[in-house]
């Protein structure tokens, strides 16, 4: 084959094309790197700016959450001061109605107390009388045994009358001392009564609710203004934590301003549309421009090799082409026409698949960015370097995109994105195939992806750290309100039972009010206190019928025909007092007593017959009693027996019950 002389013309002009086609599709790839530059920063502002405006509302919802917190914490105090102010009148009303209780149960006392020391004059007046009557007697029979004979029938029969007068006169004291004594028990009983229910309204009154209510409004207060502290320090947290987030926000915006402002000397536009169409425009422009070519010449080769888009060239356009044509071919010029028609209509397509494409794989490509990039560029620098030297015009600098000098003894290159690189190695067809794969689109250096990379970082860590946040204060809430929900259903159960137990207390009062004032208004006749001897007759009938309830008396079981319960007894000998398990039974006629309940071990036995008397020990006579309010006595033929109960009621059933049985009070059949 001829060698080809490379200062034939023909040569000179092949060379002429090869270059202005070279330079044409390094211009056009330059511009589609910048316009996925600009692309990549217009994104970054719109997701900064959106975030900045997620930022401000939360800023703003935090500050109202404050407010609106802080309202209610003070409108709760307020209601819980106006129910604590209500409960302190209420517990003072309460107060002075426990004193006017108390006024009534000490002019009680006193009324009784003067009652019974009348009573009691009247008995000492009346054993005086008796007194004088007894010496009066006792000196007539002295002077019965000195006097004569004659004087001795008229004093006989004078110490007859005497005697008479005396009998009867101790018959009367006696009855006025048994009157004085069951006078001194109704008194007692009646005192007993009304003090109980005295003293039972009192302590309703002095464990009124509305103590405890108090505590609890003050407890709550306190919870509520803690809760109140603890939620206004967390939205304020969660309020700085937000506004350091949007500071980084409004950095990383302004980062991203400058670097705009670096690549392209303006500011960011109001929309993409603008810079898309801006871009069409210029592509469509370079595509009517670059048919026509430049007259071959030595000052044609020389505006090439000053058209490197670098520093030198004064023109805002990236190329430098007169609009002659006159030099080329008809049918090789419309073949470049054809060329760059198809190829604008590729590059349209391909800037927006190039678009949905790196944002697609943006998120796999963020690990890896930084090693491939430097791989790449190593790979397009060393793929290139032979096309540089030998025929094709010097290559883009870096340090152009970002107006910067390349470094001395630095040989320049592109710094084409991978899709520049392979549509440039498809055009040329060199034969050497790149290194980098079309599919594996990065950002315009190392250091870029480094910062994309740590941008996408902290835009992760914010958003992890909202999201627990949010997590956080939620789980707190719903914390709370479960406390809330347990405090309150907690207080209504102590409510509901506090209600129930005042219901079935009051319902008890009123009942034994009923009782007692219908046992008032139908006076025991003195036949309660006779033996009753018949066989059918019903022990507790008759007790219920007398106006005890023996339902609300634990400590006395009452049968038909037996009476059972702890009492505790004086001893015969040894005066020690000792508790013993008593029966009553009308069955067998006895009154027996046993060590304890199981009645296995008898220790005493009382018959009905030889039971006189029940009495209350009104004189206290019975020696160390362990409660003589308490203390009653069963007198028989033998012995005197002293008993006490554990309660009044039960006191009152058990003399009540005893009575029955007492066939040695044989006085009345006189």
């Amino acid at each position: 084959m001829k060698a080809c002389d490379v200062n034939s013309p023909s040569f000179v002009f092949v060379f002429l094309c090869v270059g202005d086609v070279l330079l044409y599709f390094g211009a056009s790839h330059l511009i589609v790197t910048m316009y996925l530059s600009f692309l990549y920063l217009e994104d970054e502002r719109v997701r900064v700016l959106a975030r900045v405006d997620e930022l401000n509302s939360r800023i703003t919802e935090l500050e109202q959450q404050l407010q609106e917190s802080k309202q209610e914490a003070e409108m709760e105090r307020a209601l819980l001061l106006g129910e604590r102010q209500a409960e302190l009148d209420q517990i003072e009303a309460e107060t002075e109605i426990v004193g006017q209780l108390q006024l009534k149960l000490s002019e009680l006392e006193n009324a009784i107390q003067r009652e019974k020391d009348k009573e009691r004059a009247n008995v000492d007046a009346e054993r005086r009388a008796l007194e004088s009557l007894q010496e009066g007697y006792s000196e007539l029979k002295n002077q019965l045994h000195n006097c004569p004979e004659s004087l001795r029938e008229q004093l006989q029969e004078q110490l007859k009358r005497e005697g008479e007068a005396l009998e009867s006169e101790t018959k009367q004291f006696e009855d006025l001392e048994f009157q004085q004594l069951e006078r001194e028990s109704s008194l007692e009983e009646e005192r007993e009564t009304i003090s109980q229910q005295l003293l039972q309204e009192r302590a309703e009154y002095q464990t009124s609710l509305a103590k405890r209510r108090v505590s609890a409004l003050e407890g709550q207060a306190n919870q509520l203004r803690q809760q109140a502290s603890q939620e206004y320090d967390l939205l304020a947290k969660d309020r700085n934590l937000t506004v350091q987030i949007l500071n980084k926000e409004k950095e990383r915006l302004s980062a991203l301003e400058r670097r705009y402002l670096i690549l392209t000397g303006g500011s960011f536009p109001k929309s993409c549309s603008t810079m898309k169409e801006m871009f069409r425009s210029k592509l469509d422009s370079d595509a009517g421009q670059t048919v026509h070519r430049p007259k071959a010449g030595s000052g044609s080769h020389q505006q090439y090799g000053a058209a490197t888009l670098g520093r030198n060239t004064p023109s805002k356009s990236p190329l430098m082409v007169p609009n002659s044509t006159g030099s080329l071919p008809r049918n090789l010029a419309a073949t470049l026409q054809d060329i760059e028609t198809k190829r604008a209509l590729a590059l349209q397509q391909k800037g927006h698949q190039v678009i949905e494409e790196q944002r697609r794989r943006l998120a796999e490509l963020k690990q890896r960015a930084a090693v491939e990039a430097q791989c790449q560029w190593d790979a397009l620098h060393g793929s290139h370097t032979h096309l540089n030297t030998q025929y094709a015009p010097p290559m883009v600098h870096h340090s152009i995109l970002h107006h910067q000098p390349p470094s001395a003894g630095e040989q320049p290159y592109d710094t084409l994105s991978l899709e520049s690189s392979d549509s440039m190695d498809t055009s040329i067809s060199t034969g050497n195939n790149s290194a980098c794969s079309p599919d594996n689109m990065s950002s315009a250096s190392g250091m870029d992806a480094m910062k994309i990379e740590e941008m996408e970082k902290m835009l992760k860590e914010a958003h992890l750290e909202k999201a627990r946040l949010i997590e956080s204060r939620e789980r707190e809430s719903h914390a709370r309100r479960q406390m809330l929900e347990e405090e309150r259903r907690r207080r209504e159960e102590a409510e509901k039972r506090l209600q129930d137990e005042t219901v079935h207390r009051q319902q008890l009062v009123d009942k034994e009010v009923k009782m007692r004032s219908k046992n008032f208004s139908q006076a025991r006749p003195m036949t309660r206190y006779l033996p009753i001897r018949k066989k059918e007759f019903d022990l507790r009938s008759h007790i219920e019928s007398s106006g005890h309830n023996v339902e609300t008396c634990y400590h006395v079981i009452l049968t038909e025909k037996m009476c059972k319960g702890y009492l505790v007894k004086m001893g015969g000998k040894i005066k020690s007092w000792k508790k013993r398990w008593f029966v009553f039974d009308r069955l067998k006629r006895t009154f027996s007593y046993y060590v304890d309940k199981h009645e296995t071990k008898l220790k005493g036995i009382i018959y009905f017959q030889a039971i006189e008397e029940v009495y209350y020990d009104h004189l206290r006579s019975a020696t160390k009693s362990p409660n003589p309010s308490l203390t009653f006595c069963v007198k028989t033929h033998d012995r005197l027996y002293y008993v006490v109960a554990p309660s009044p009621e039960s006191m009152r059933i058990w003399m009540d019950v005893i009575v029955t049985g007492a066939e040695g009070y044989t006085q009345f059949m006189n």
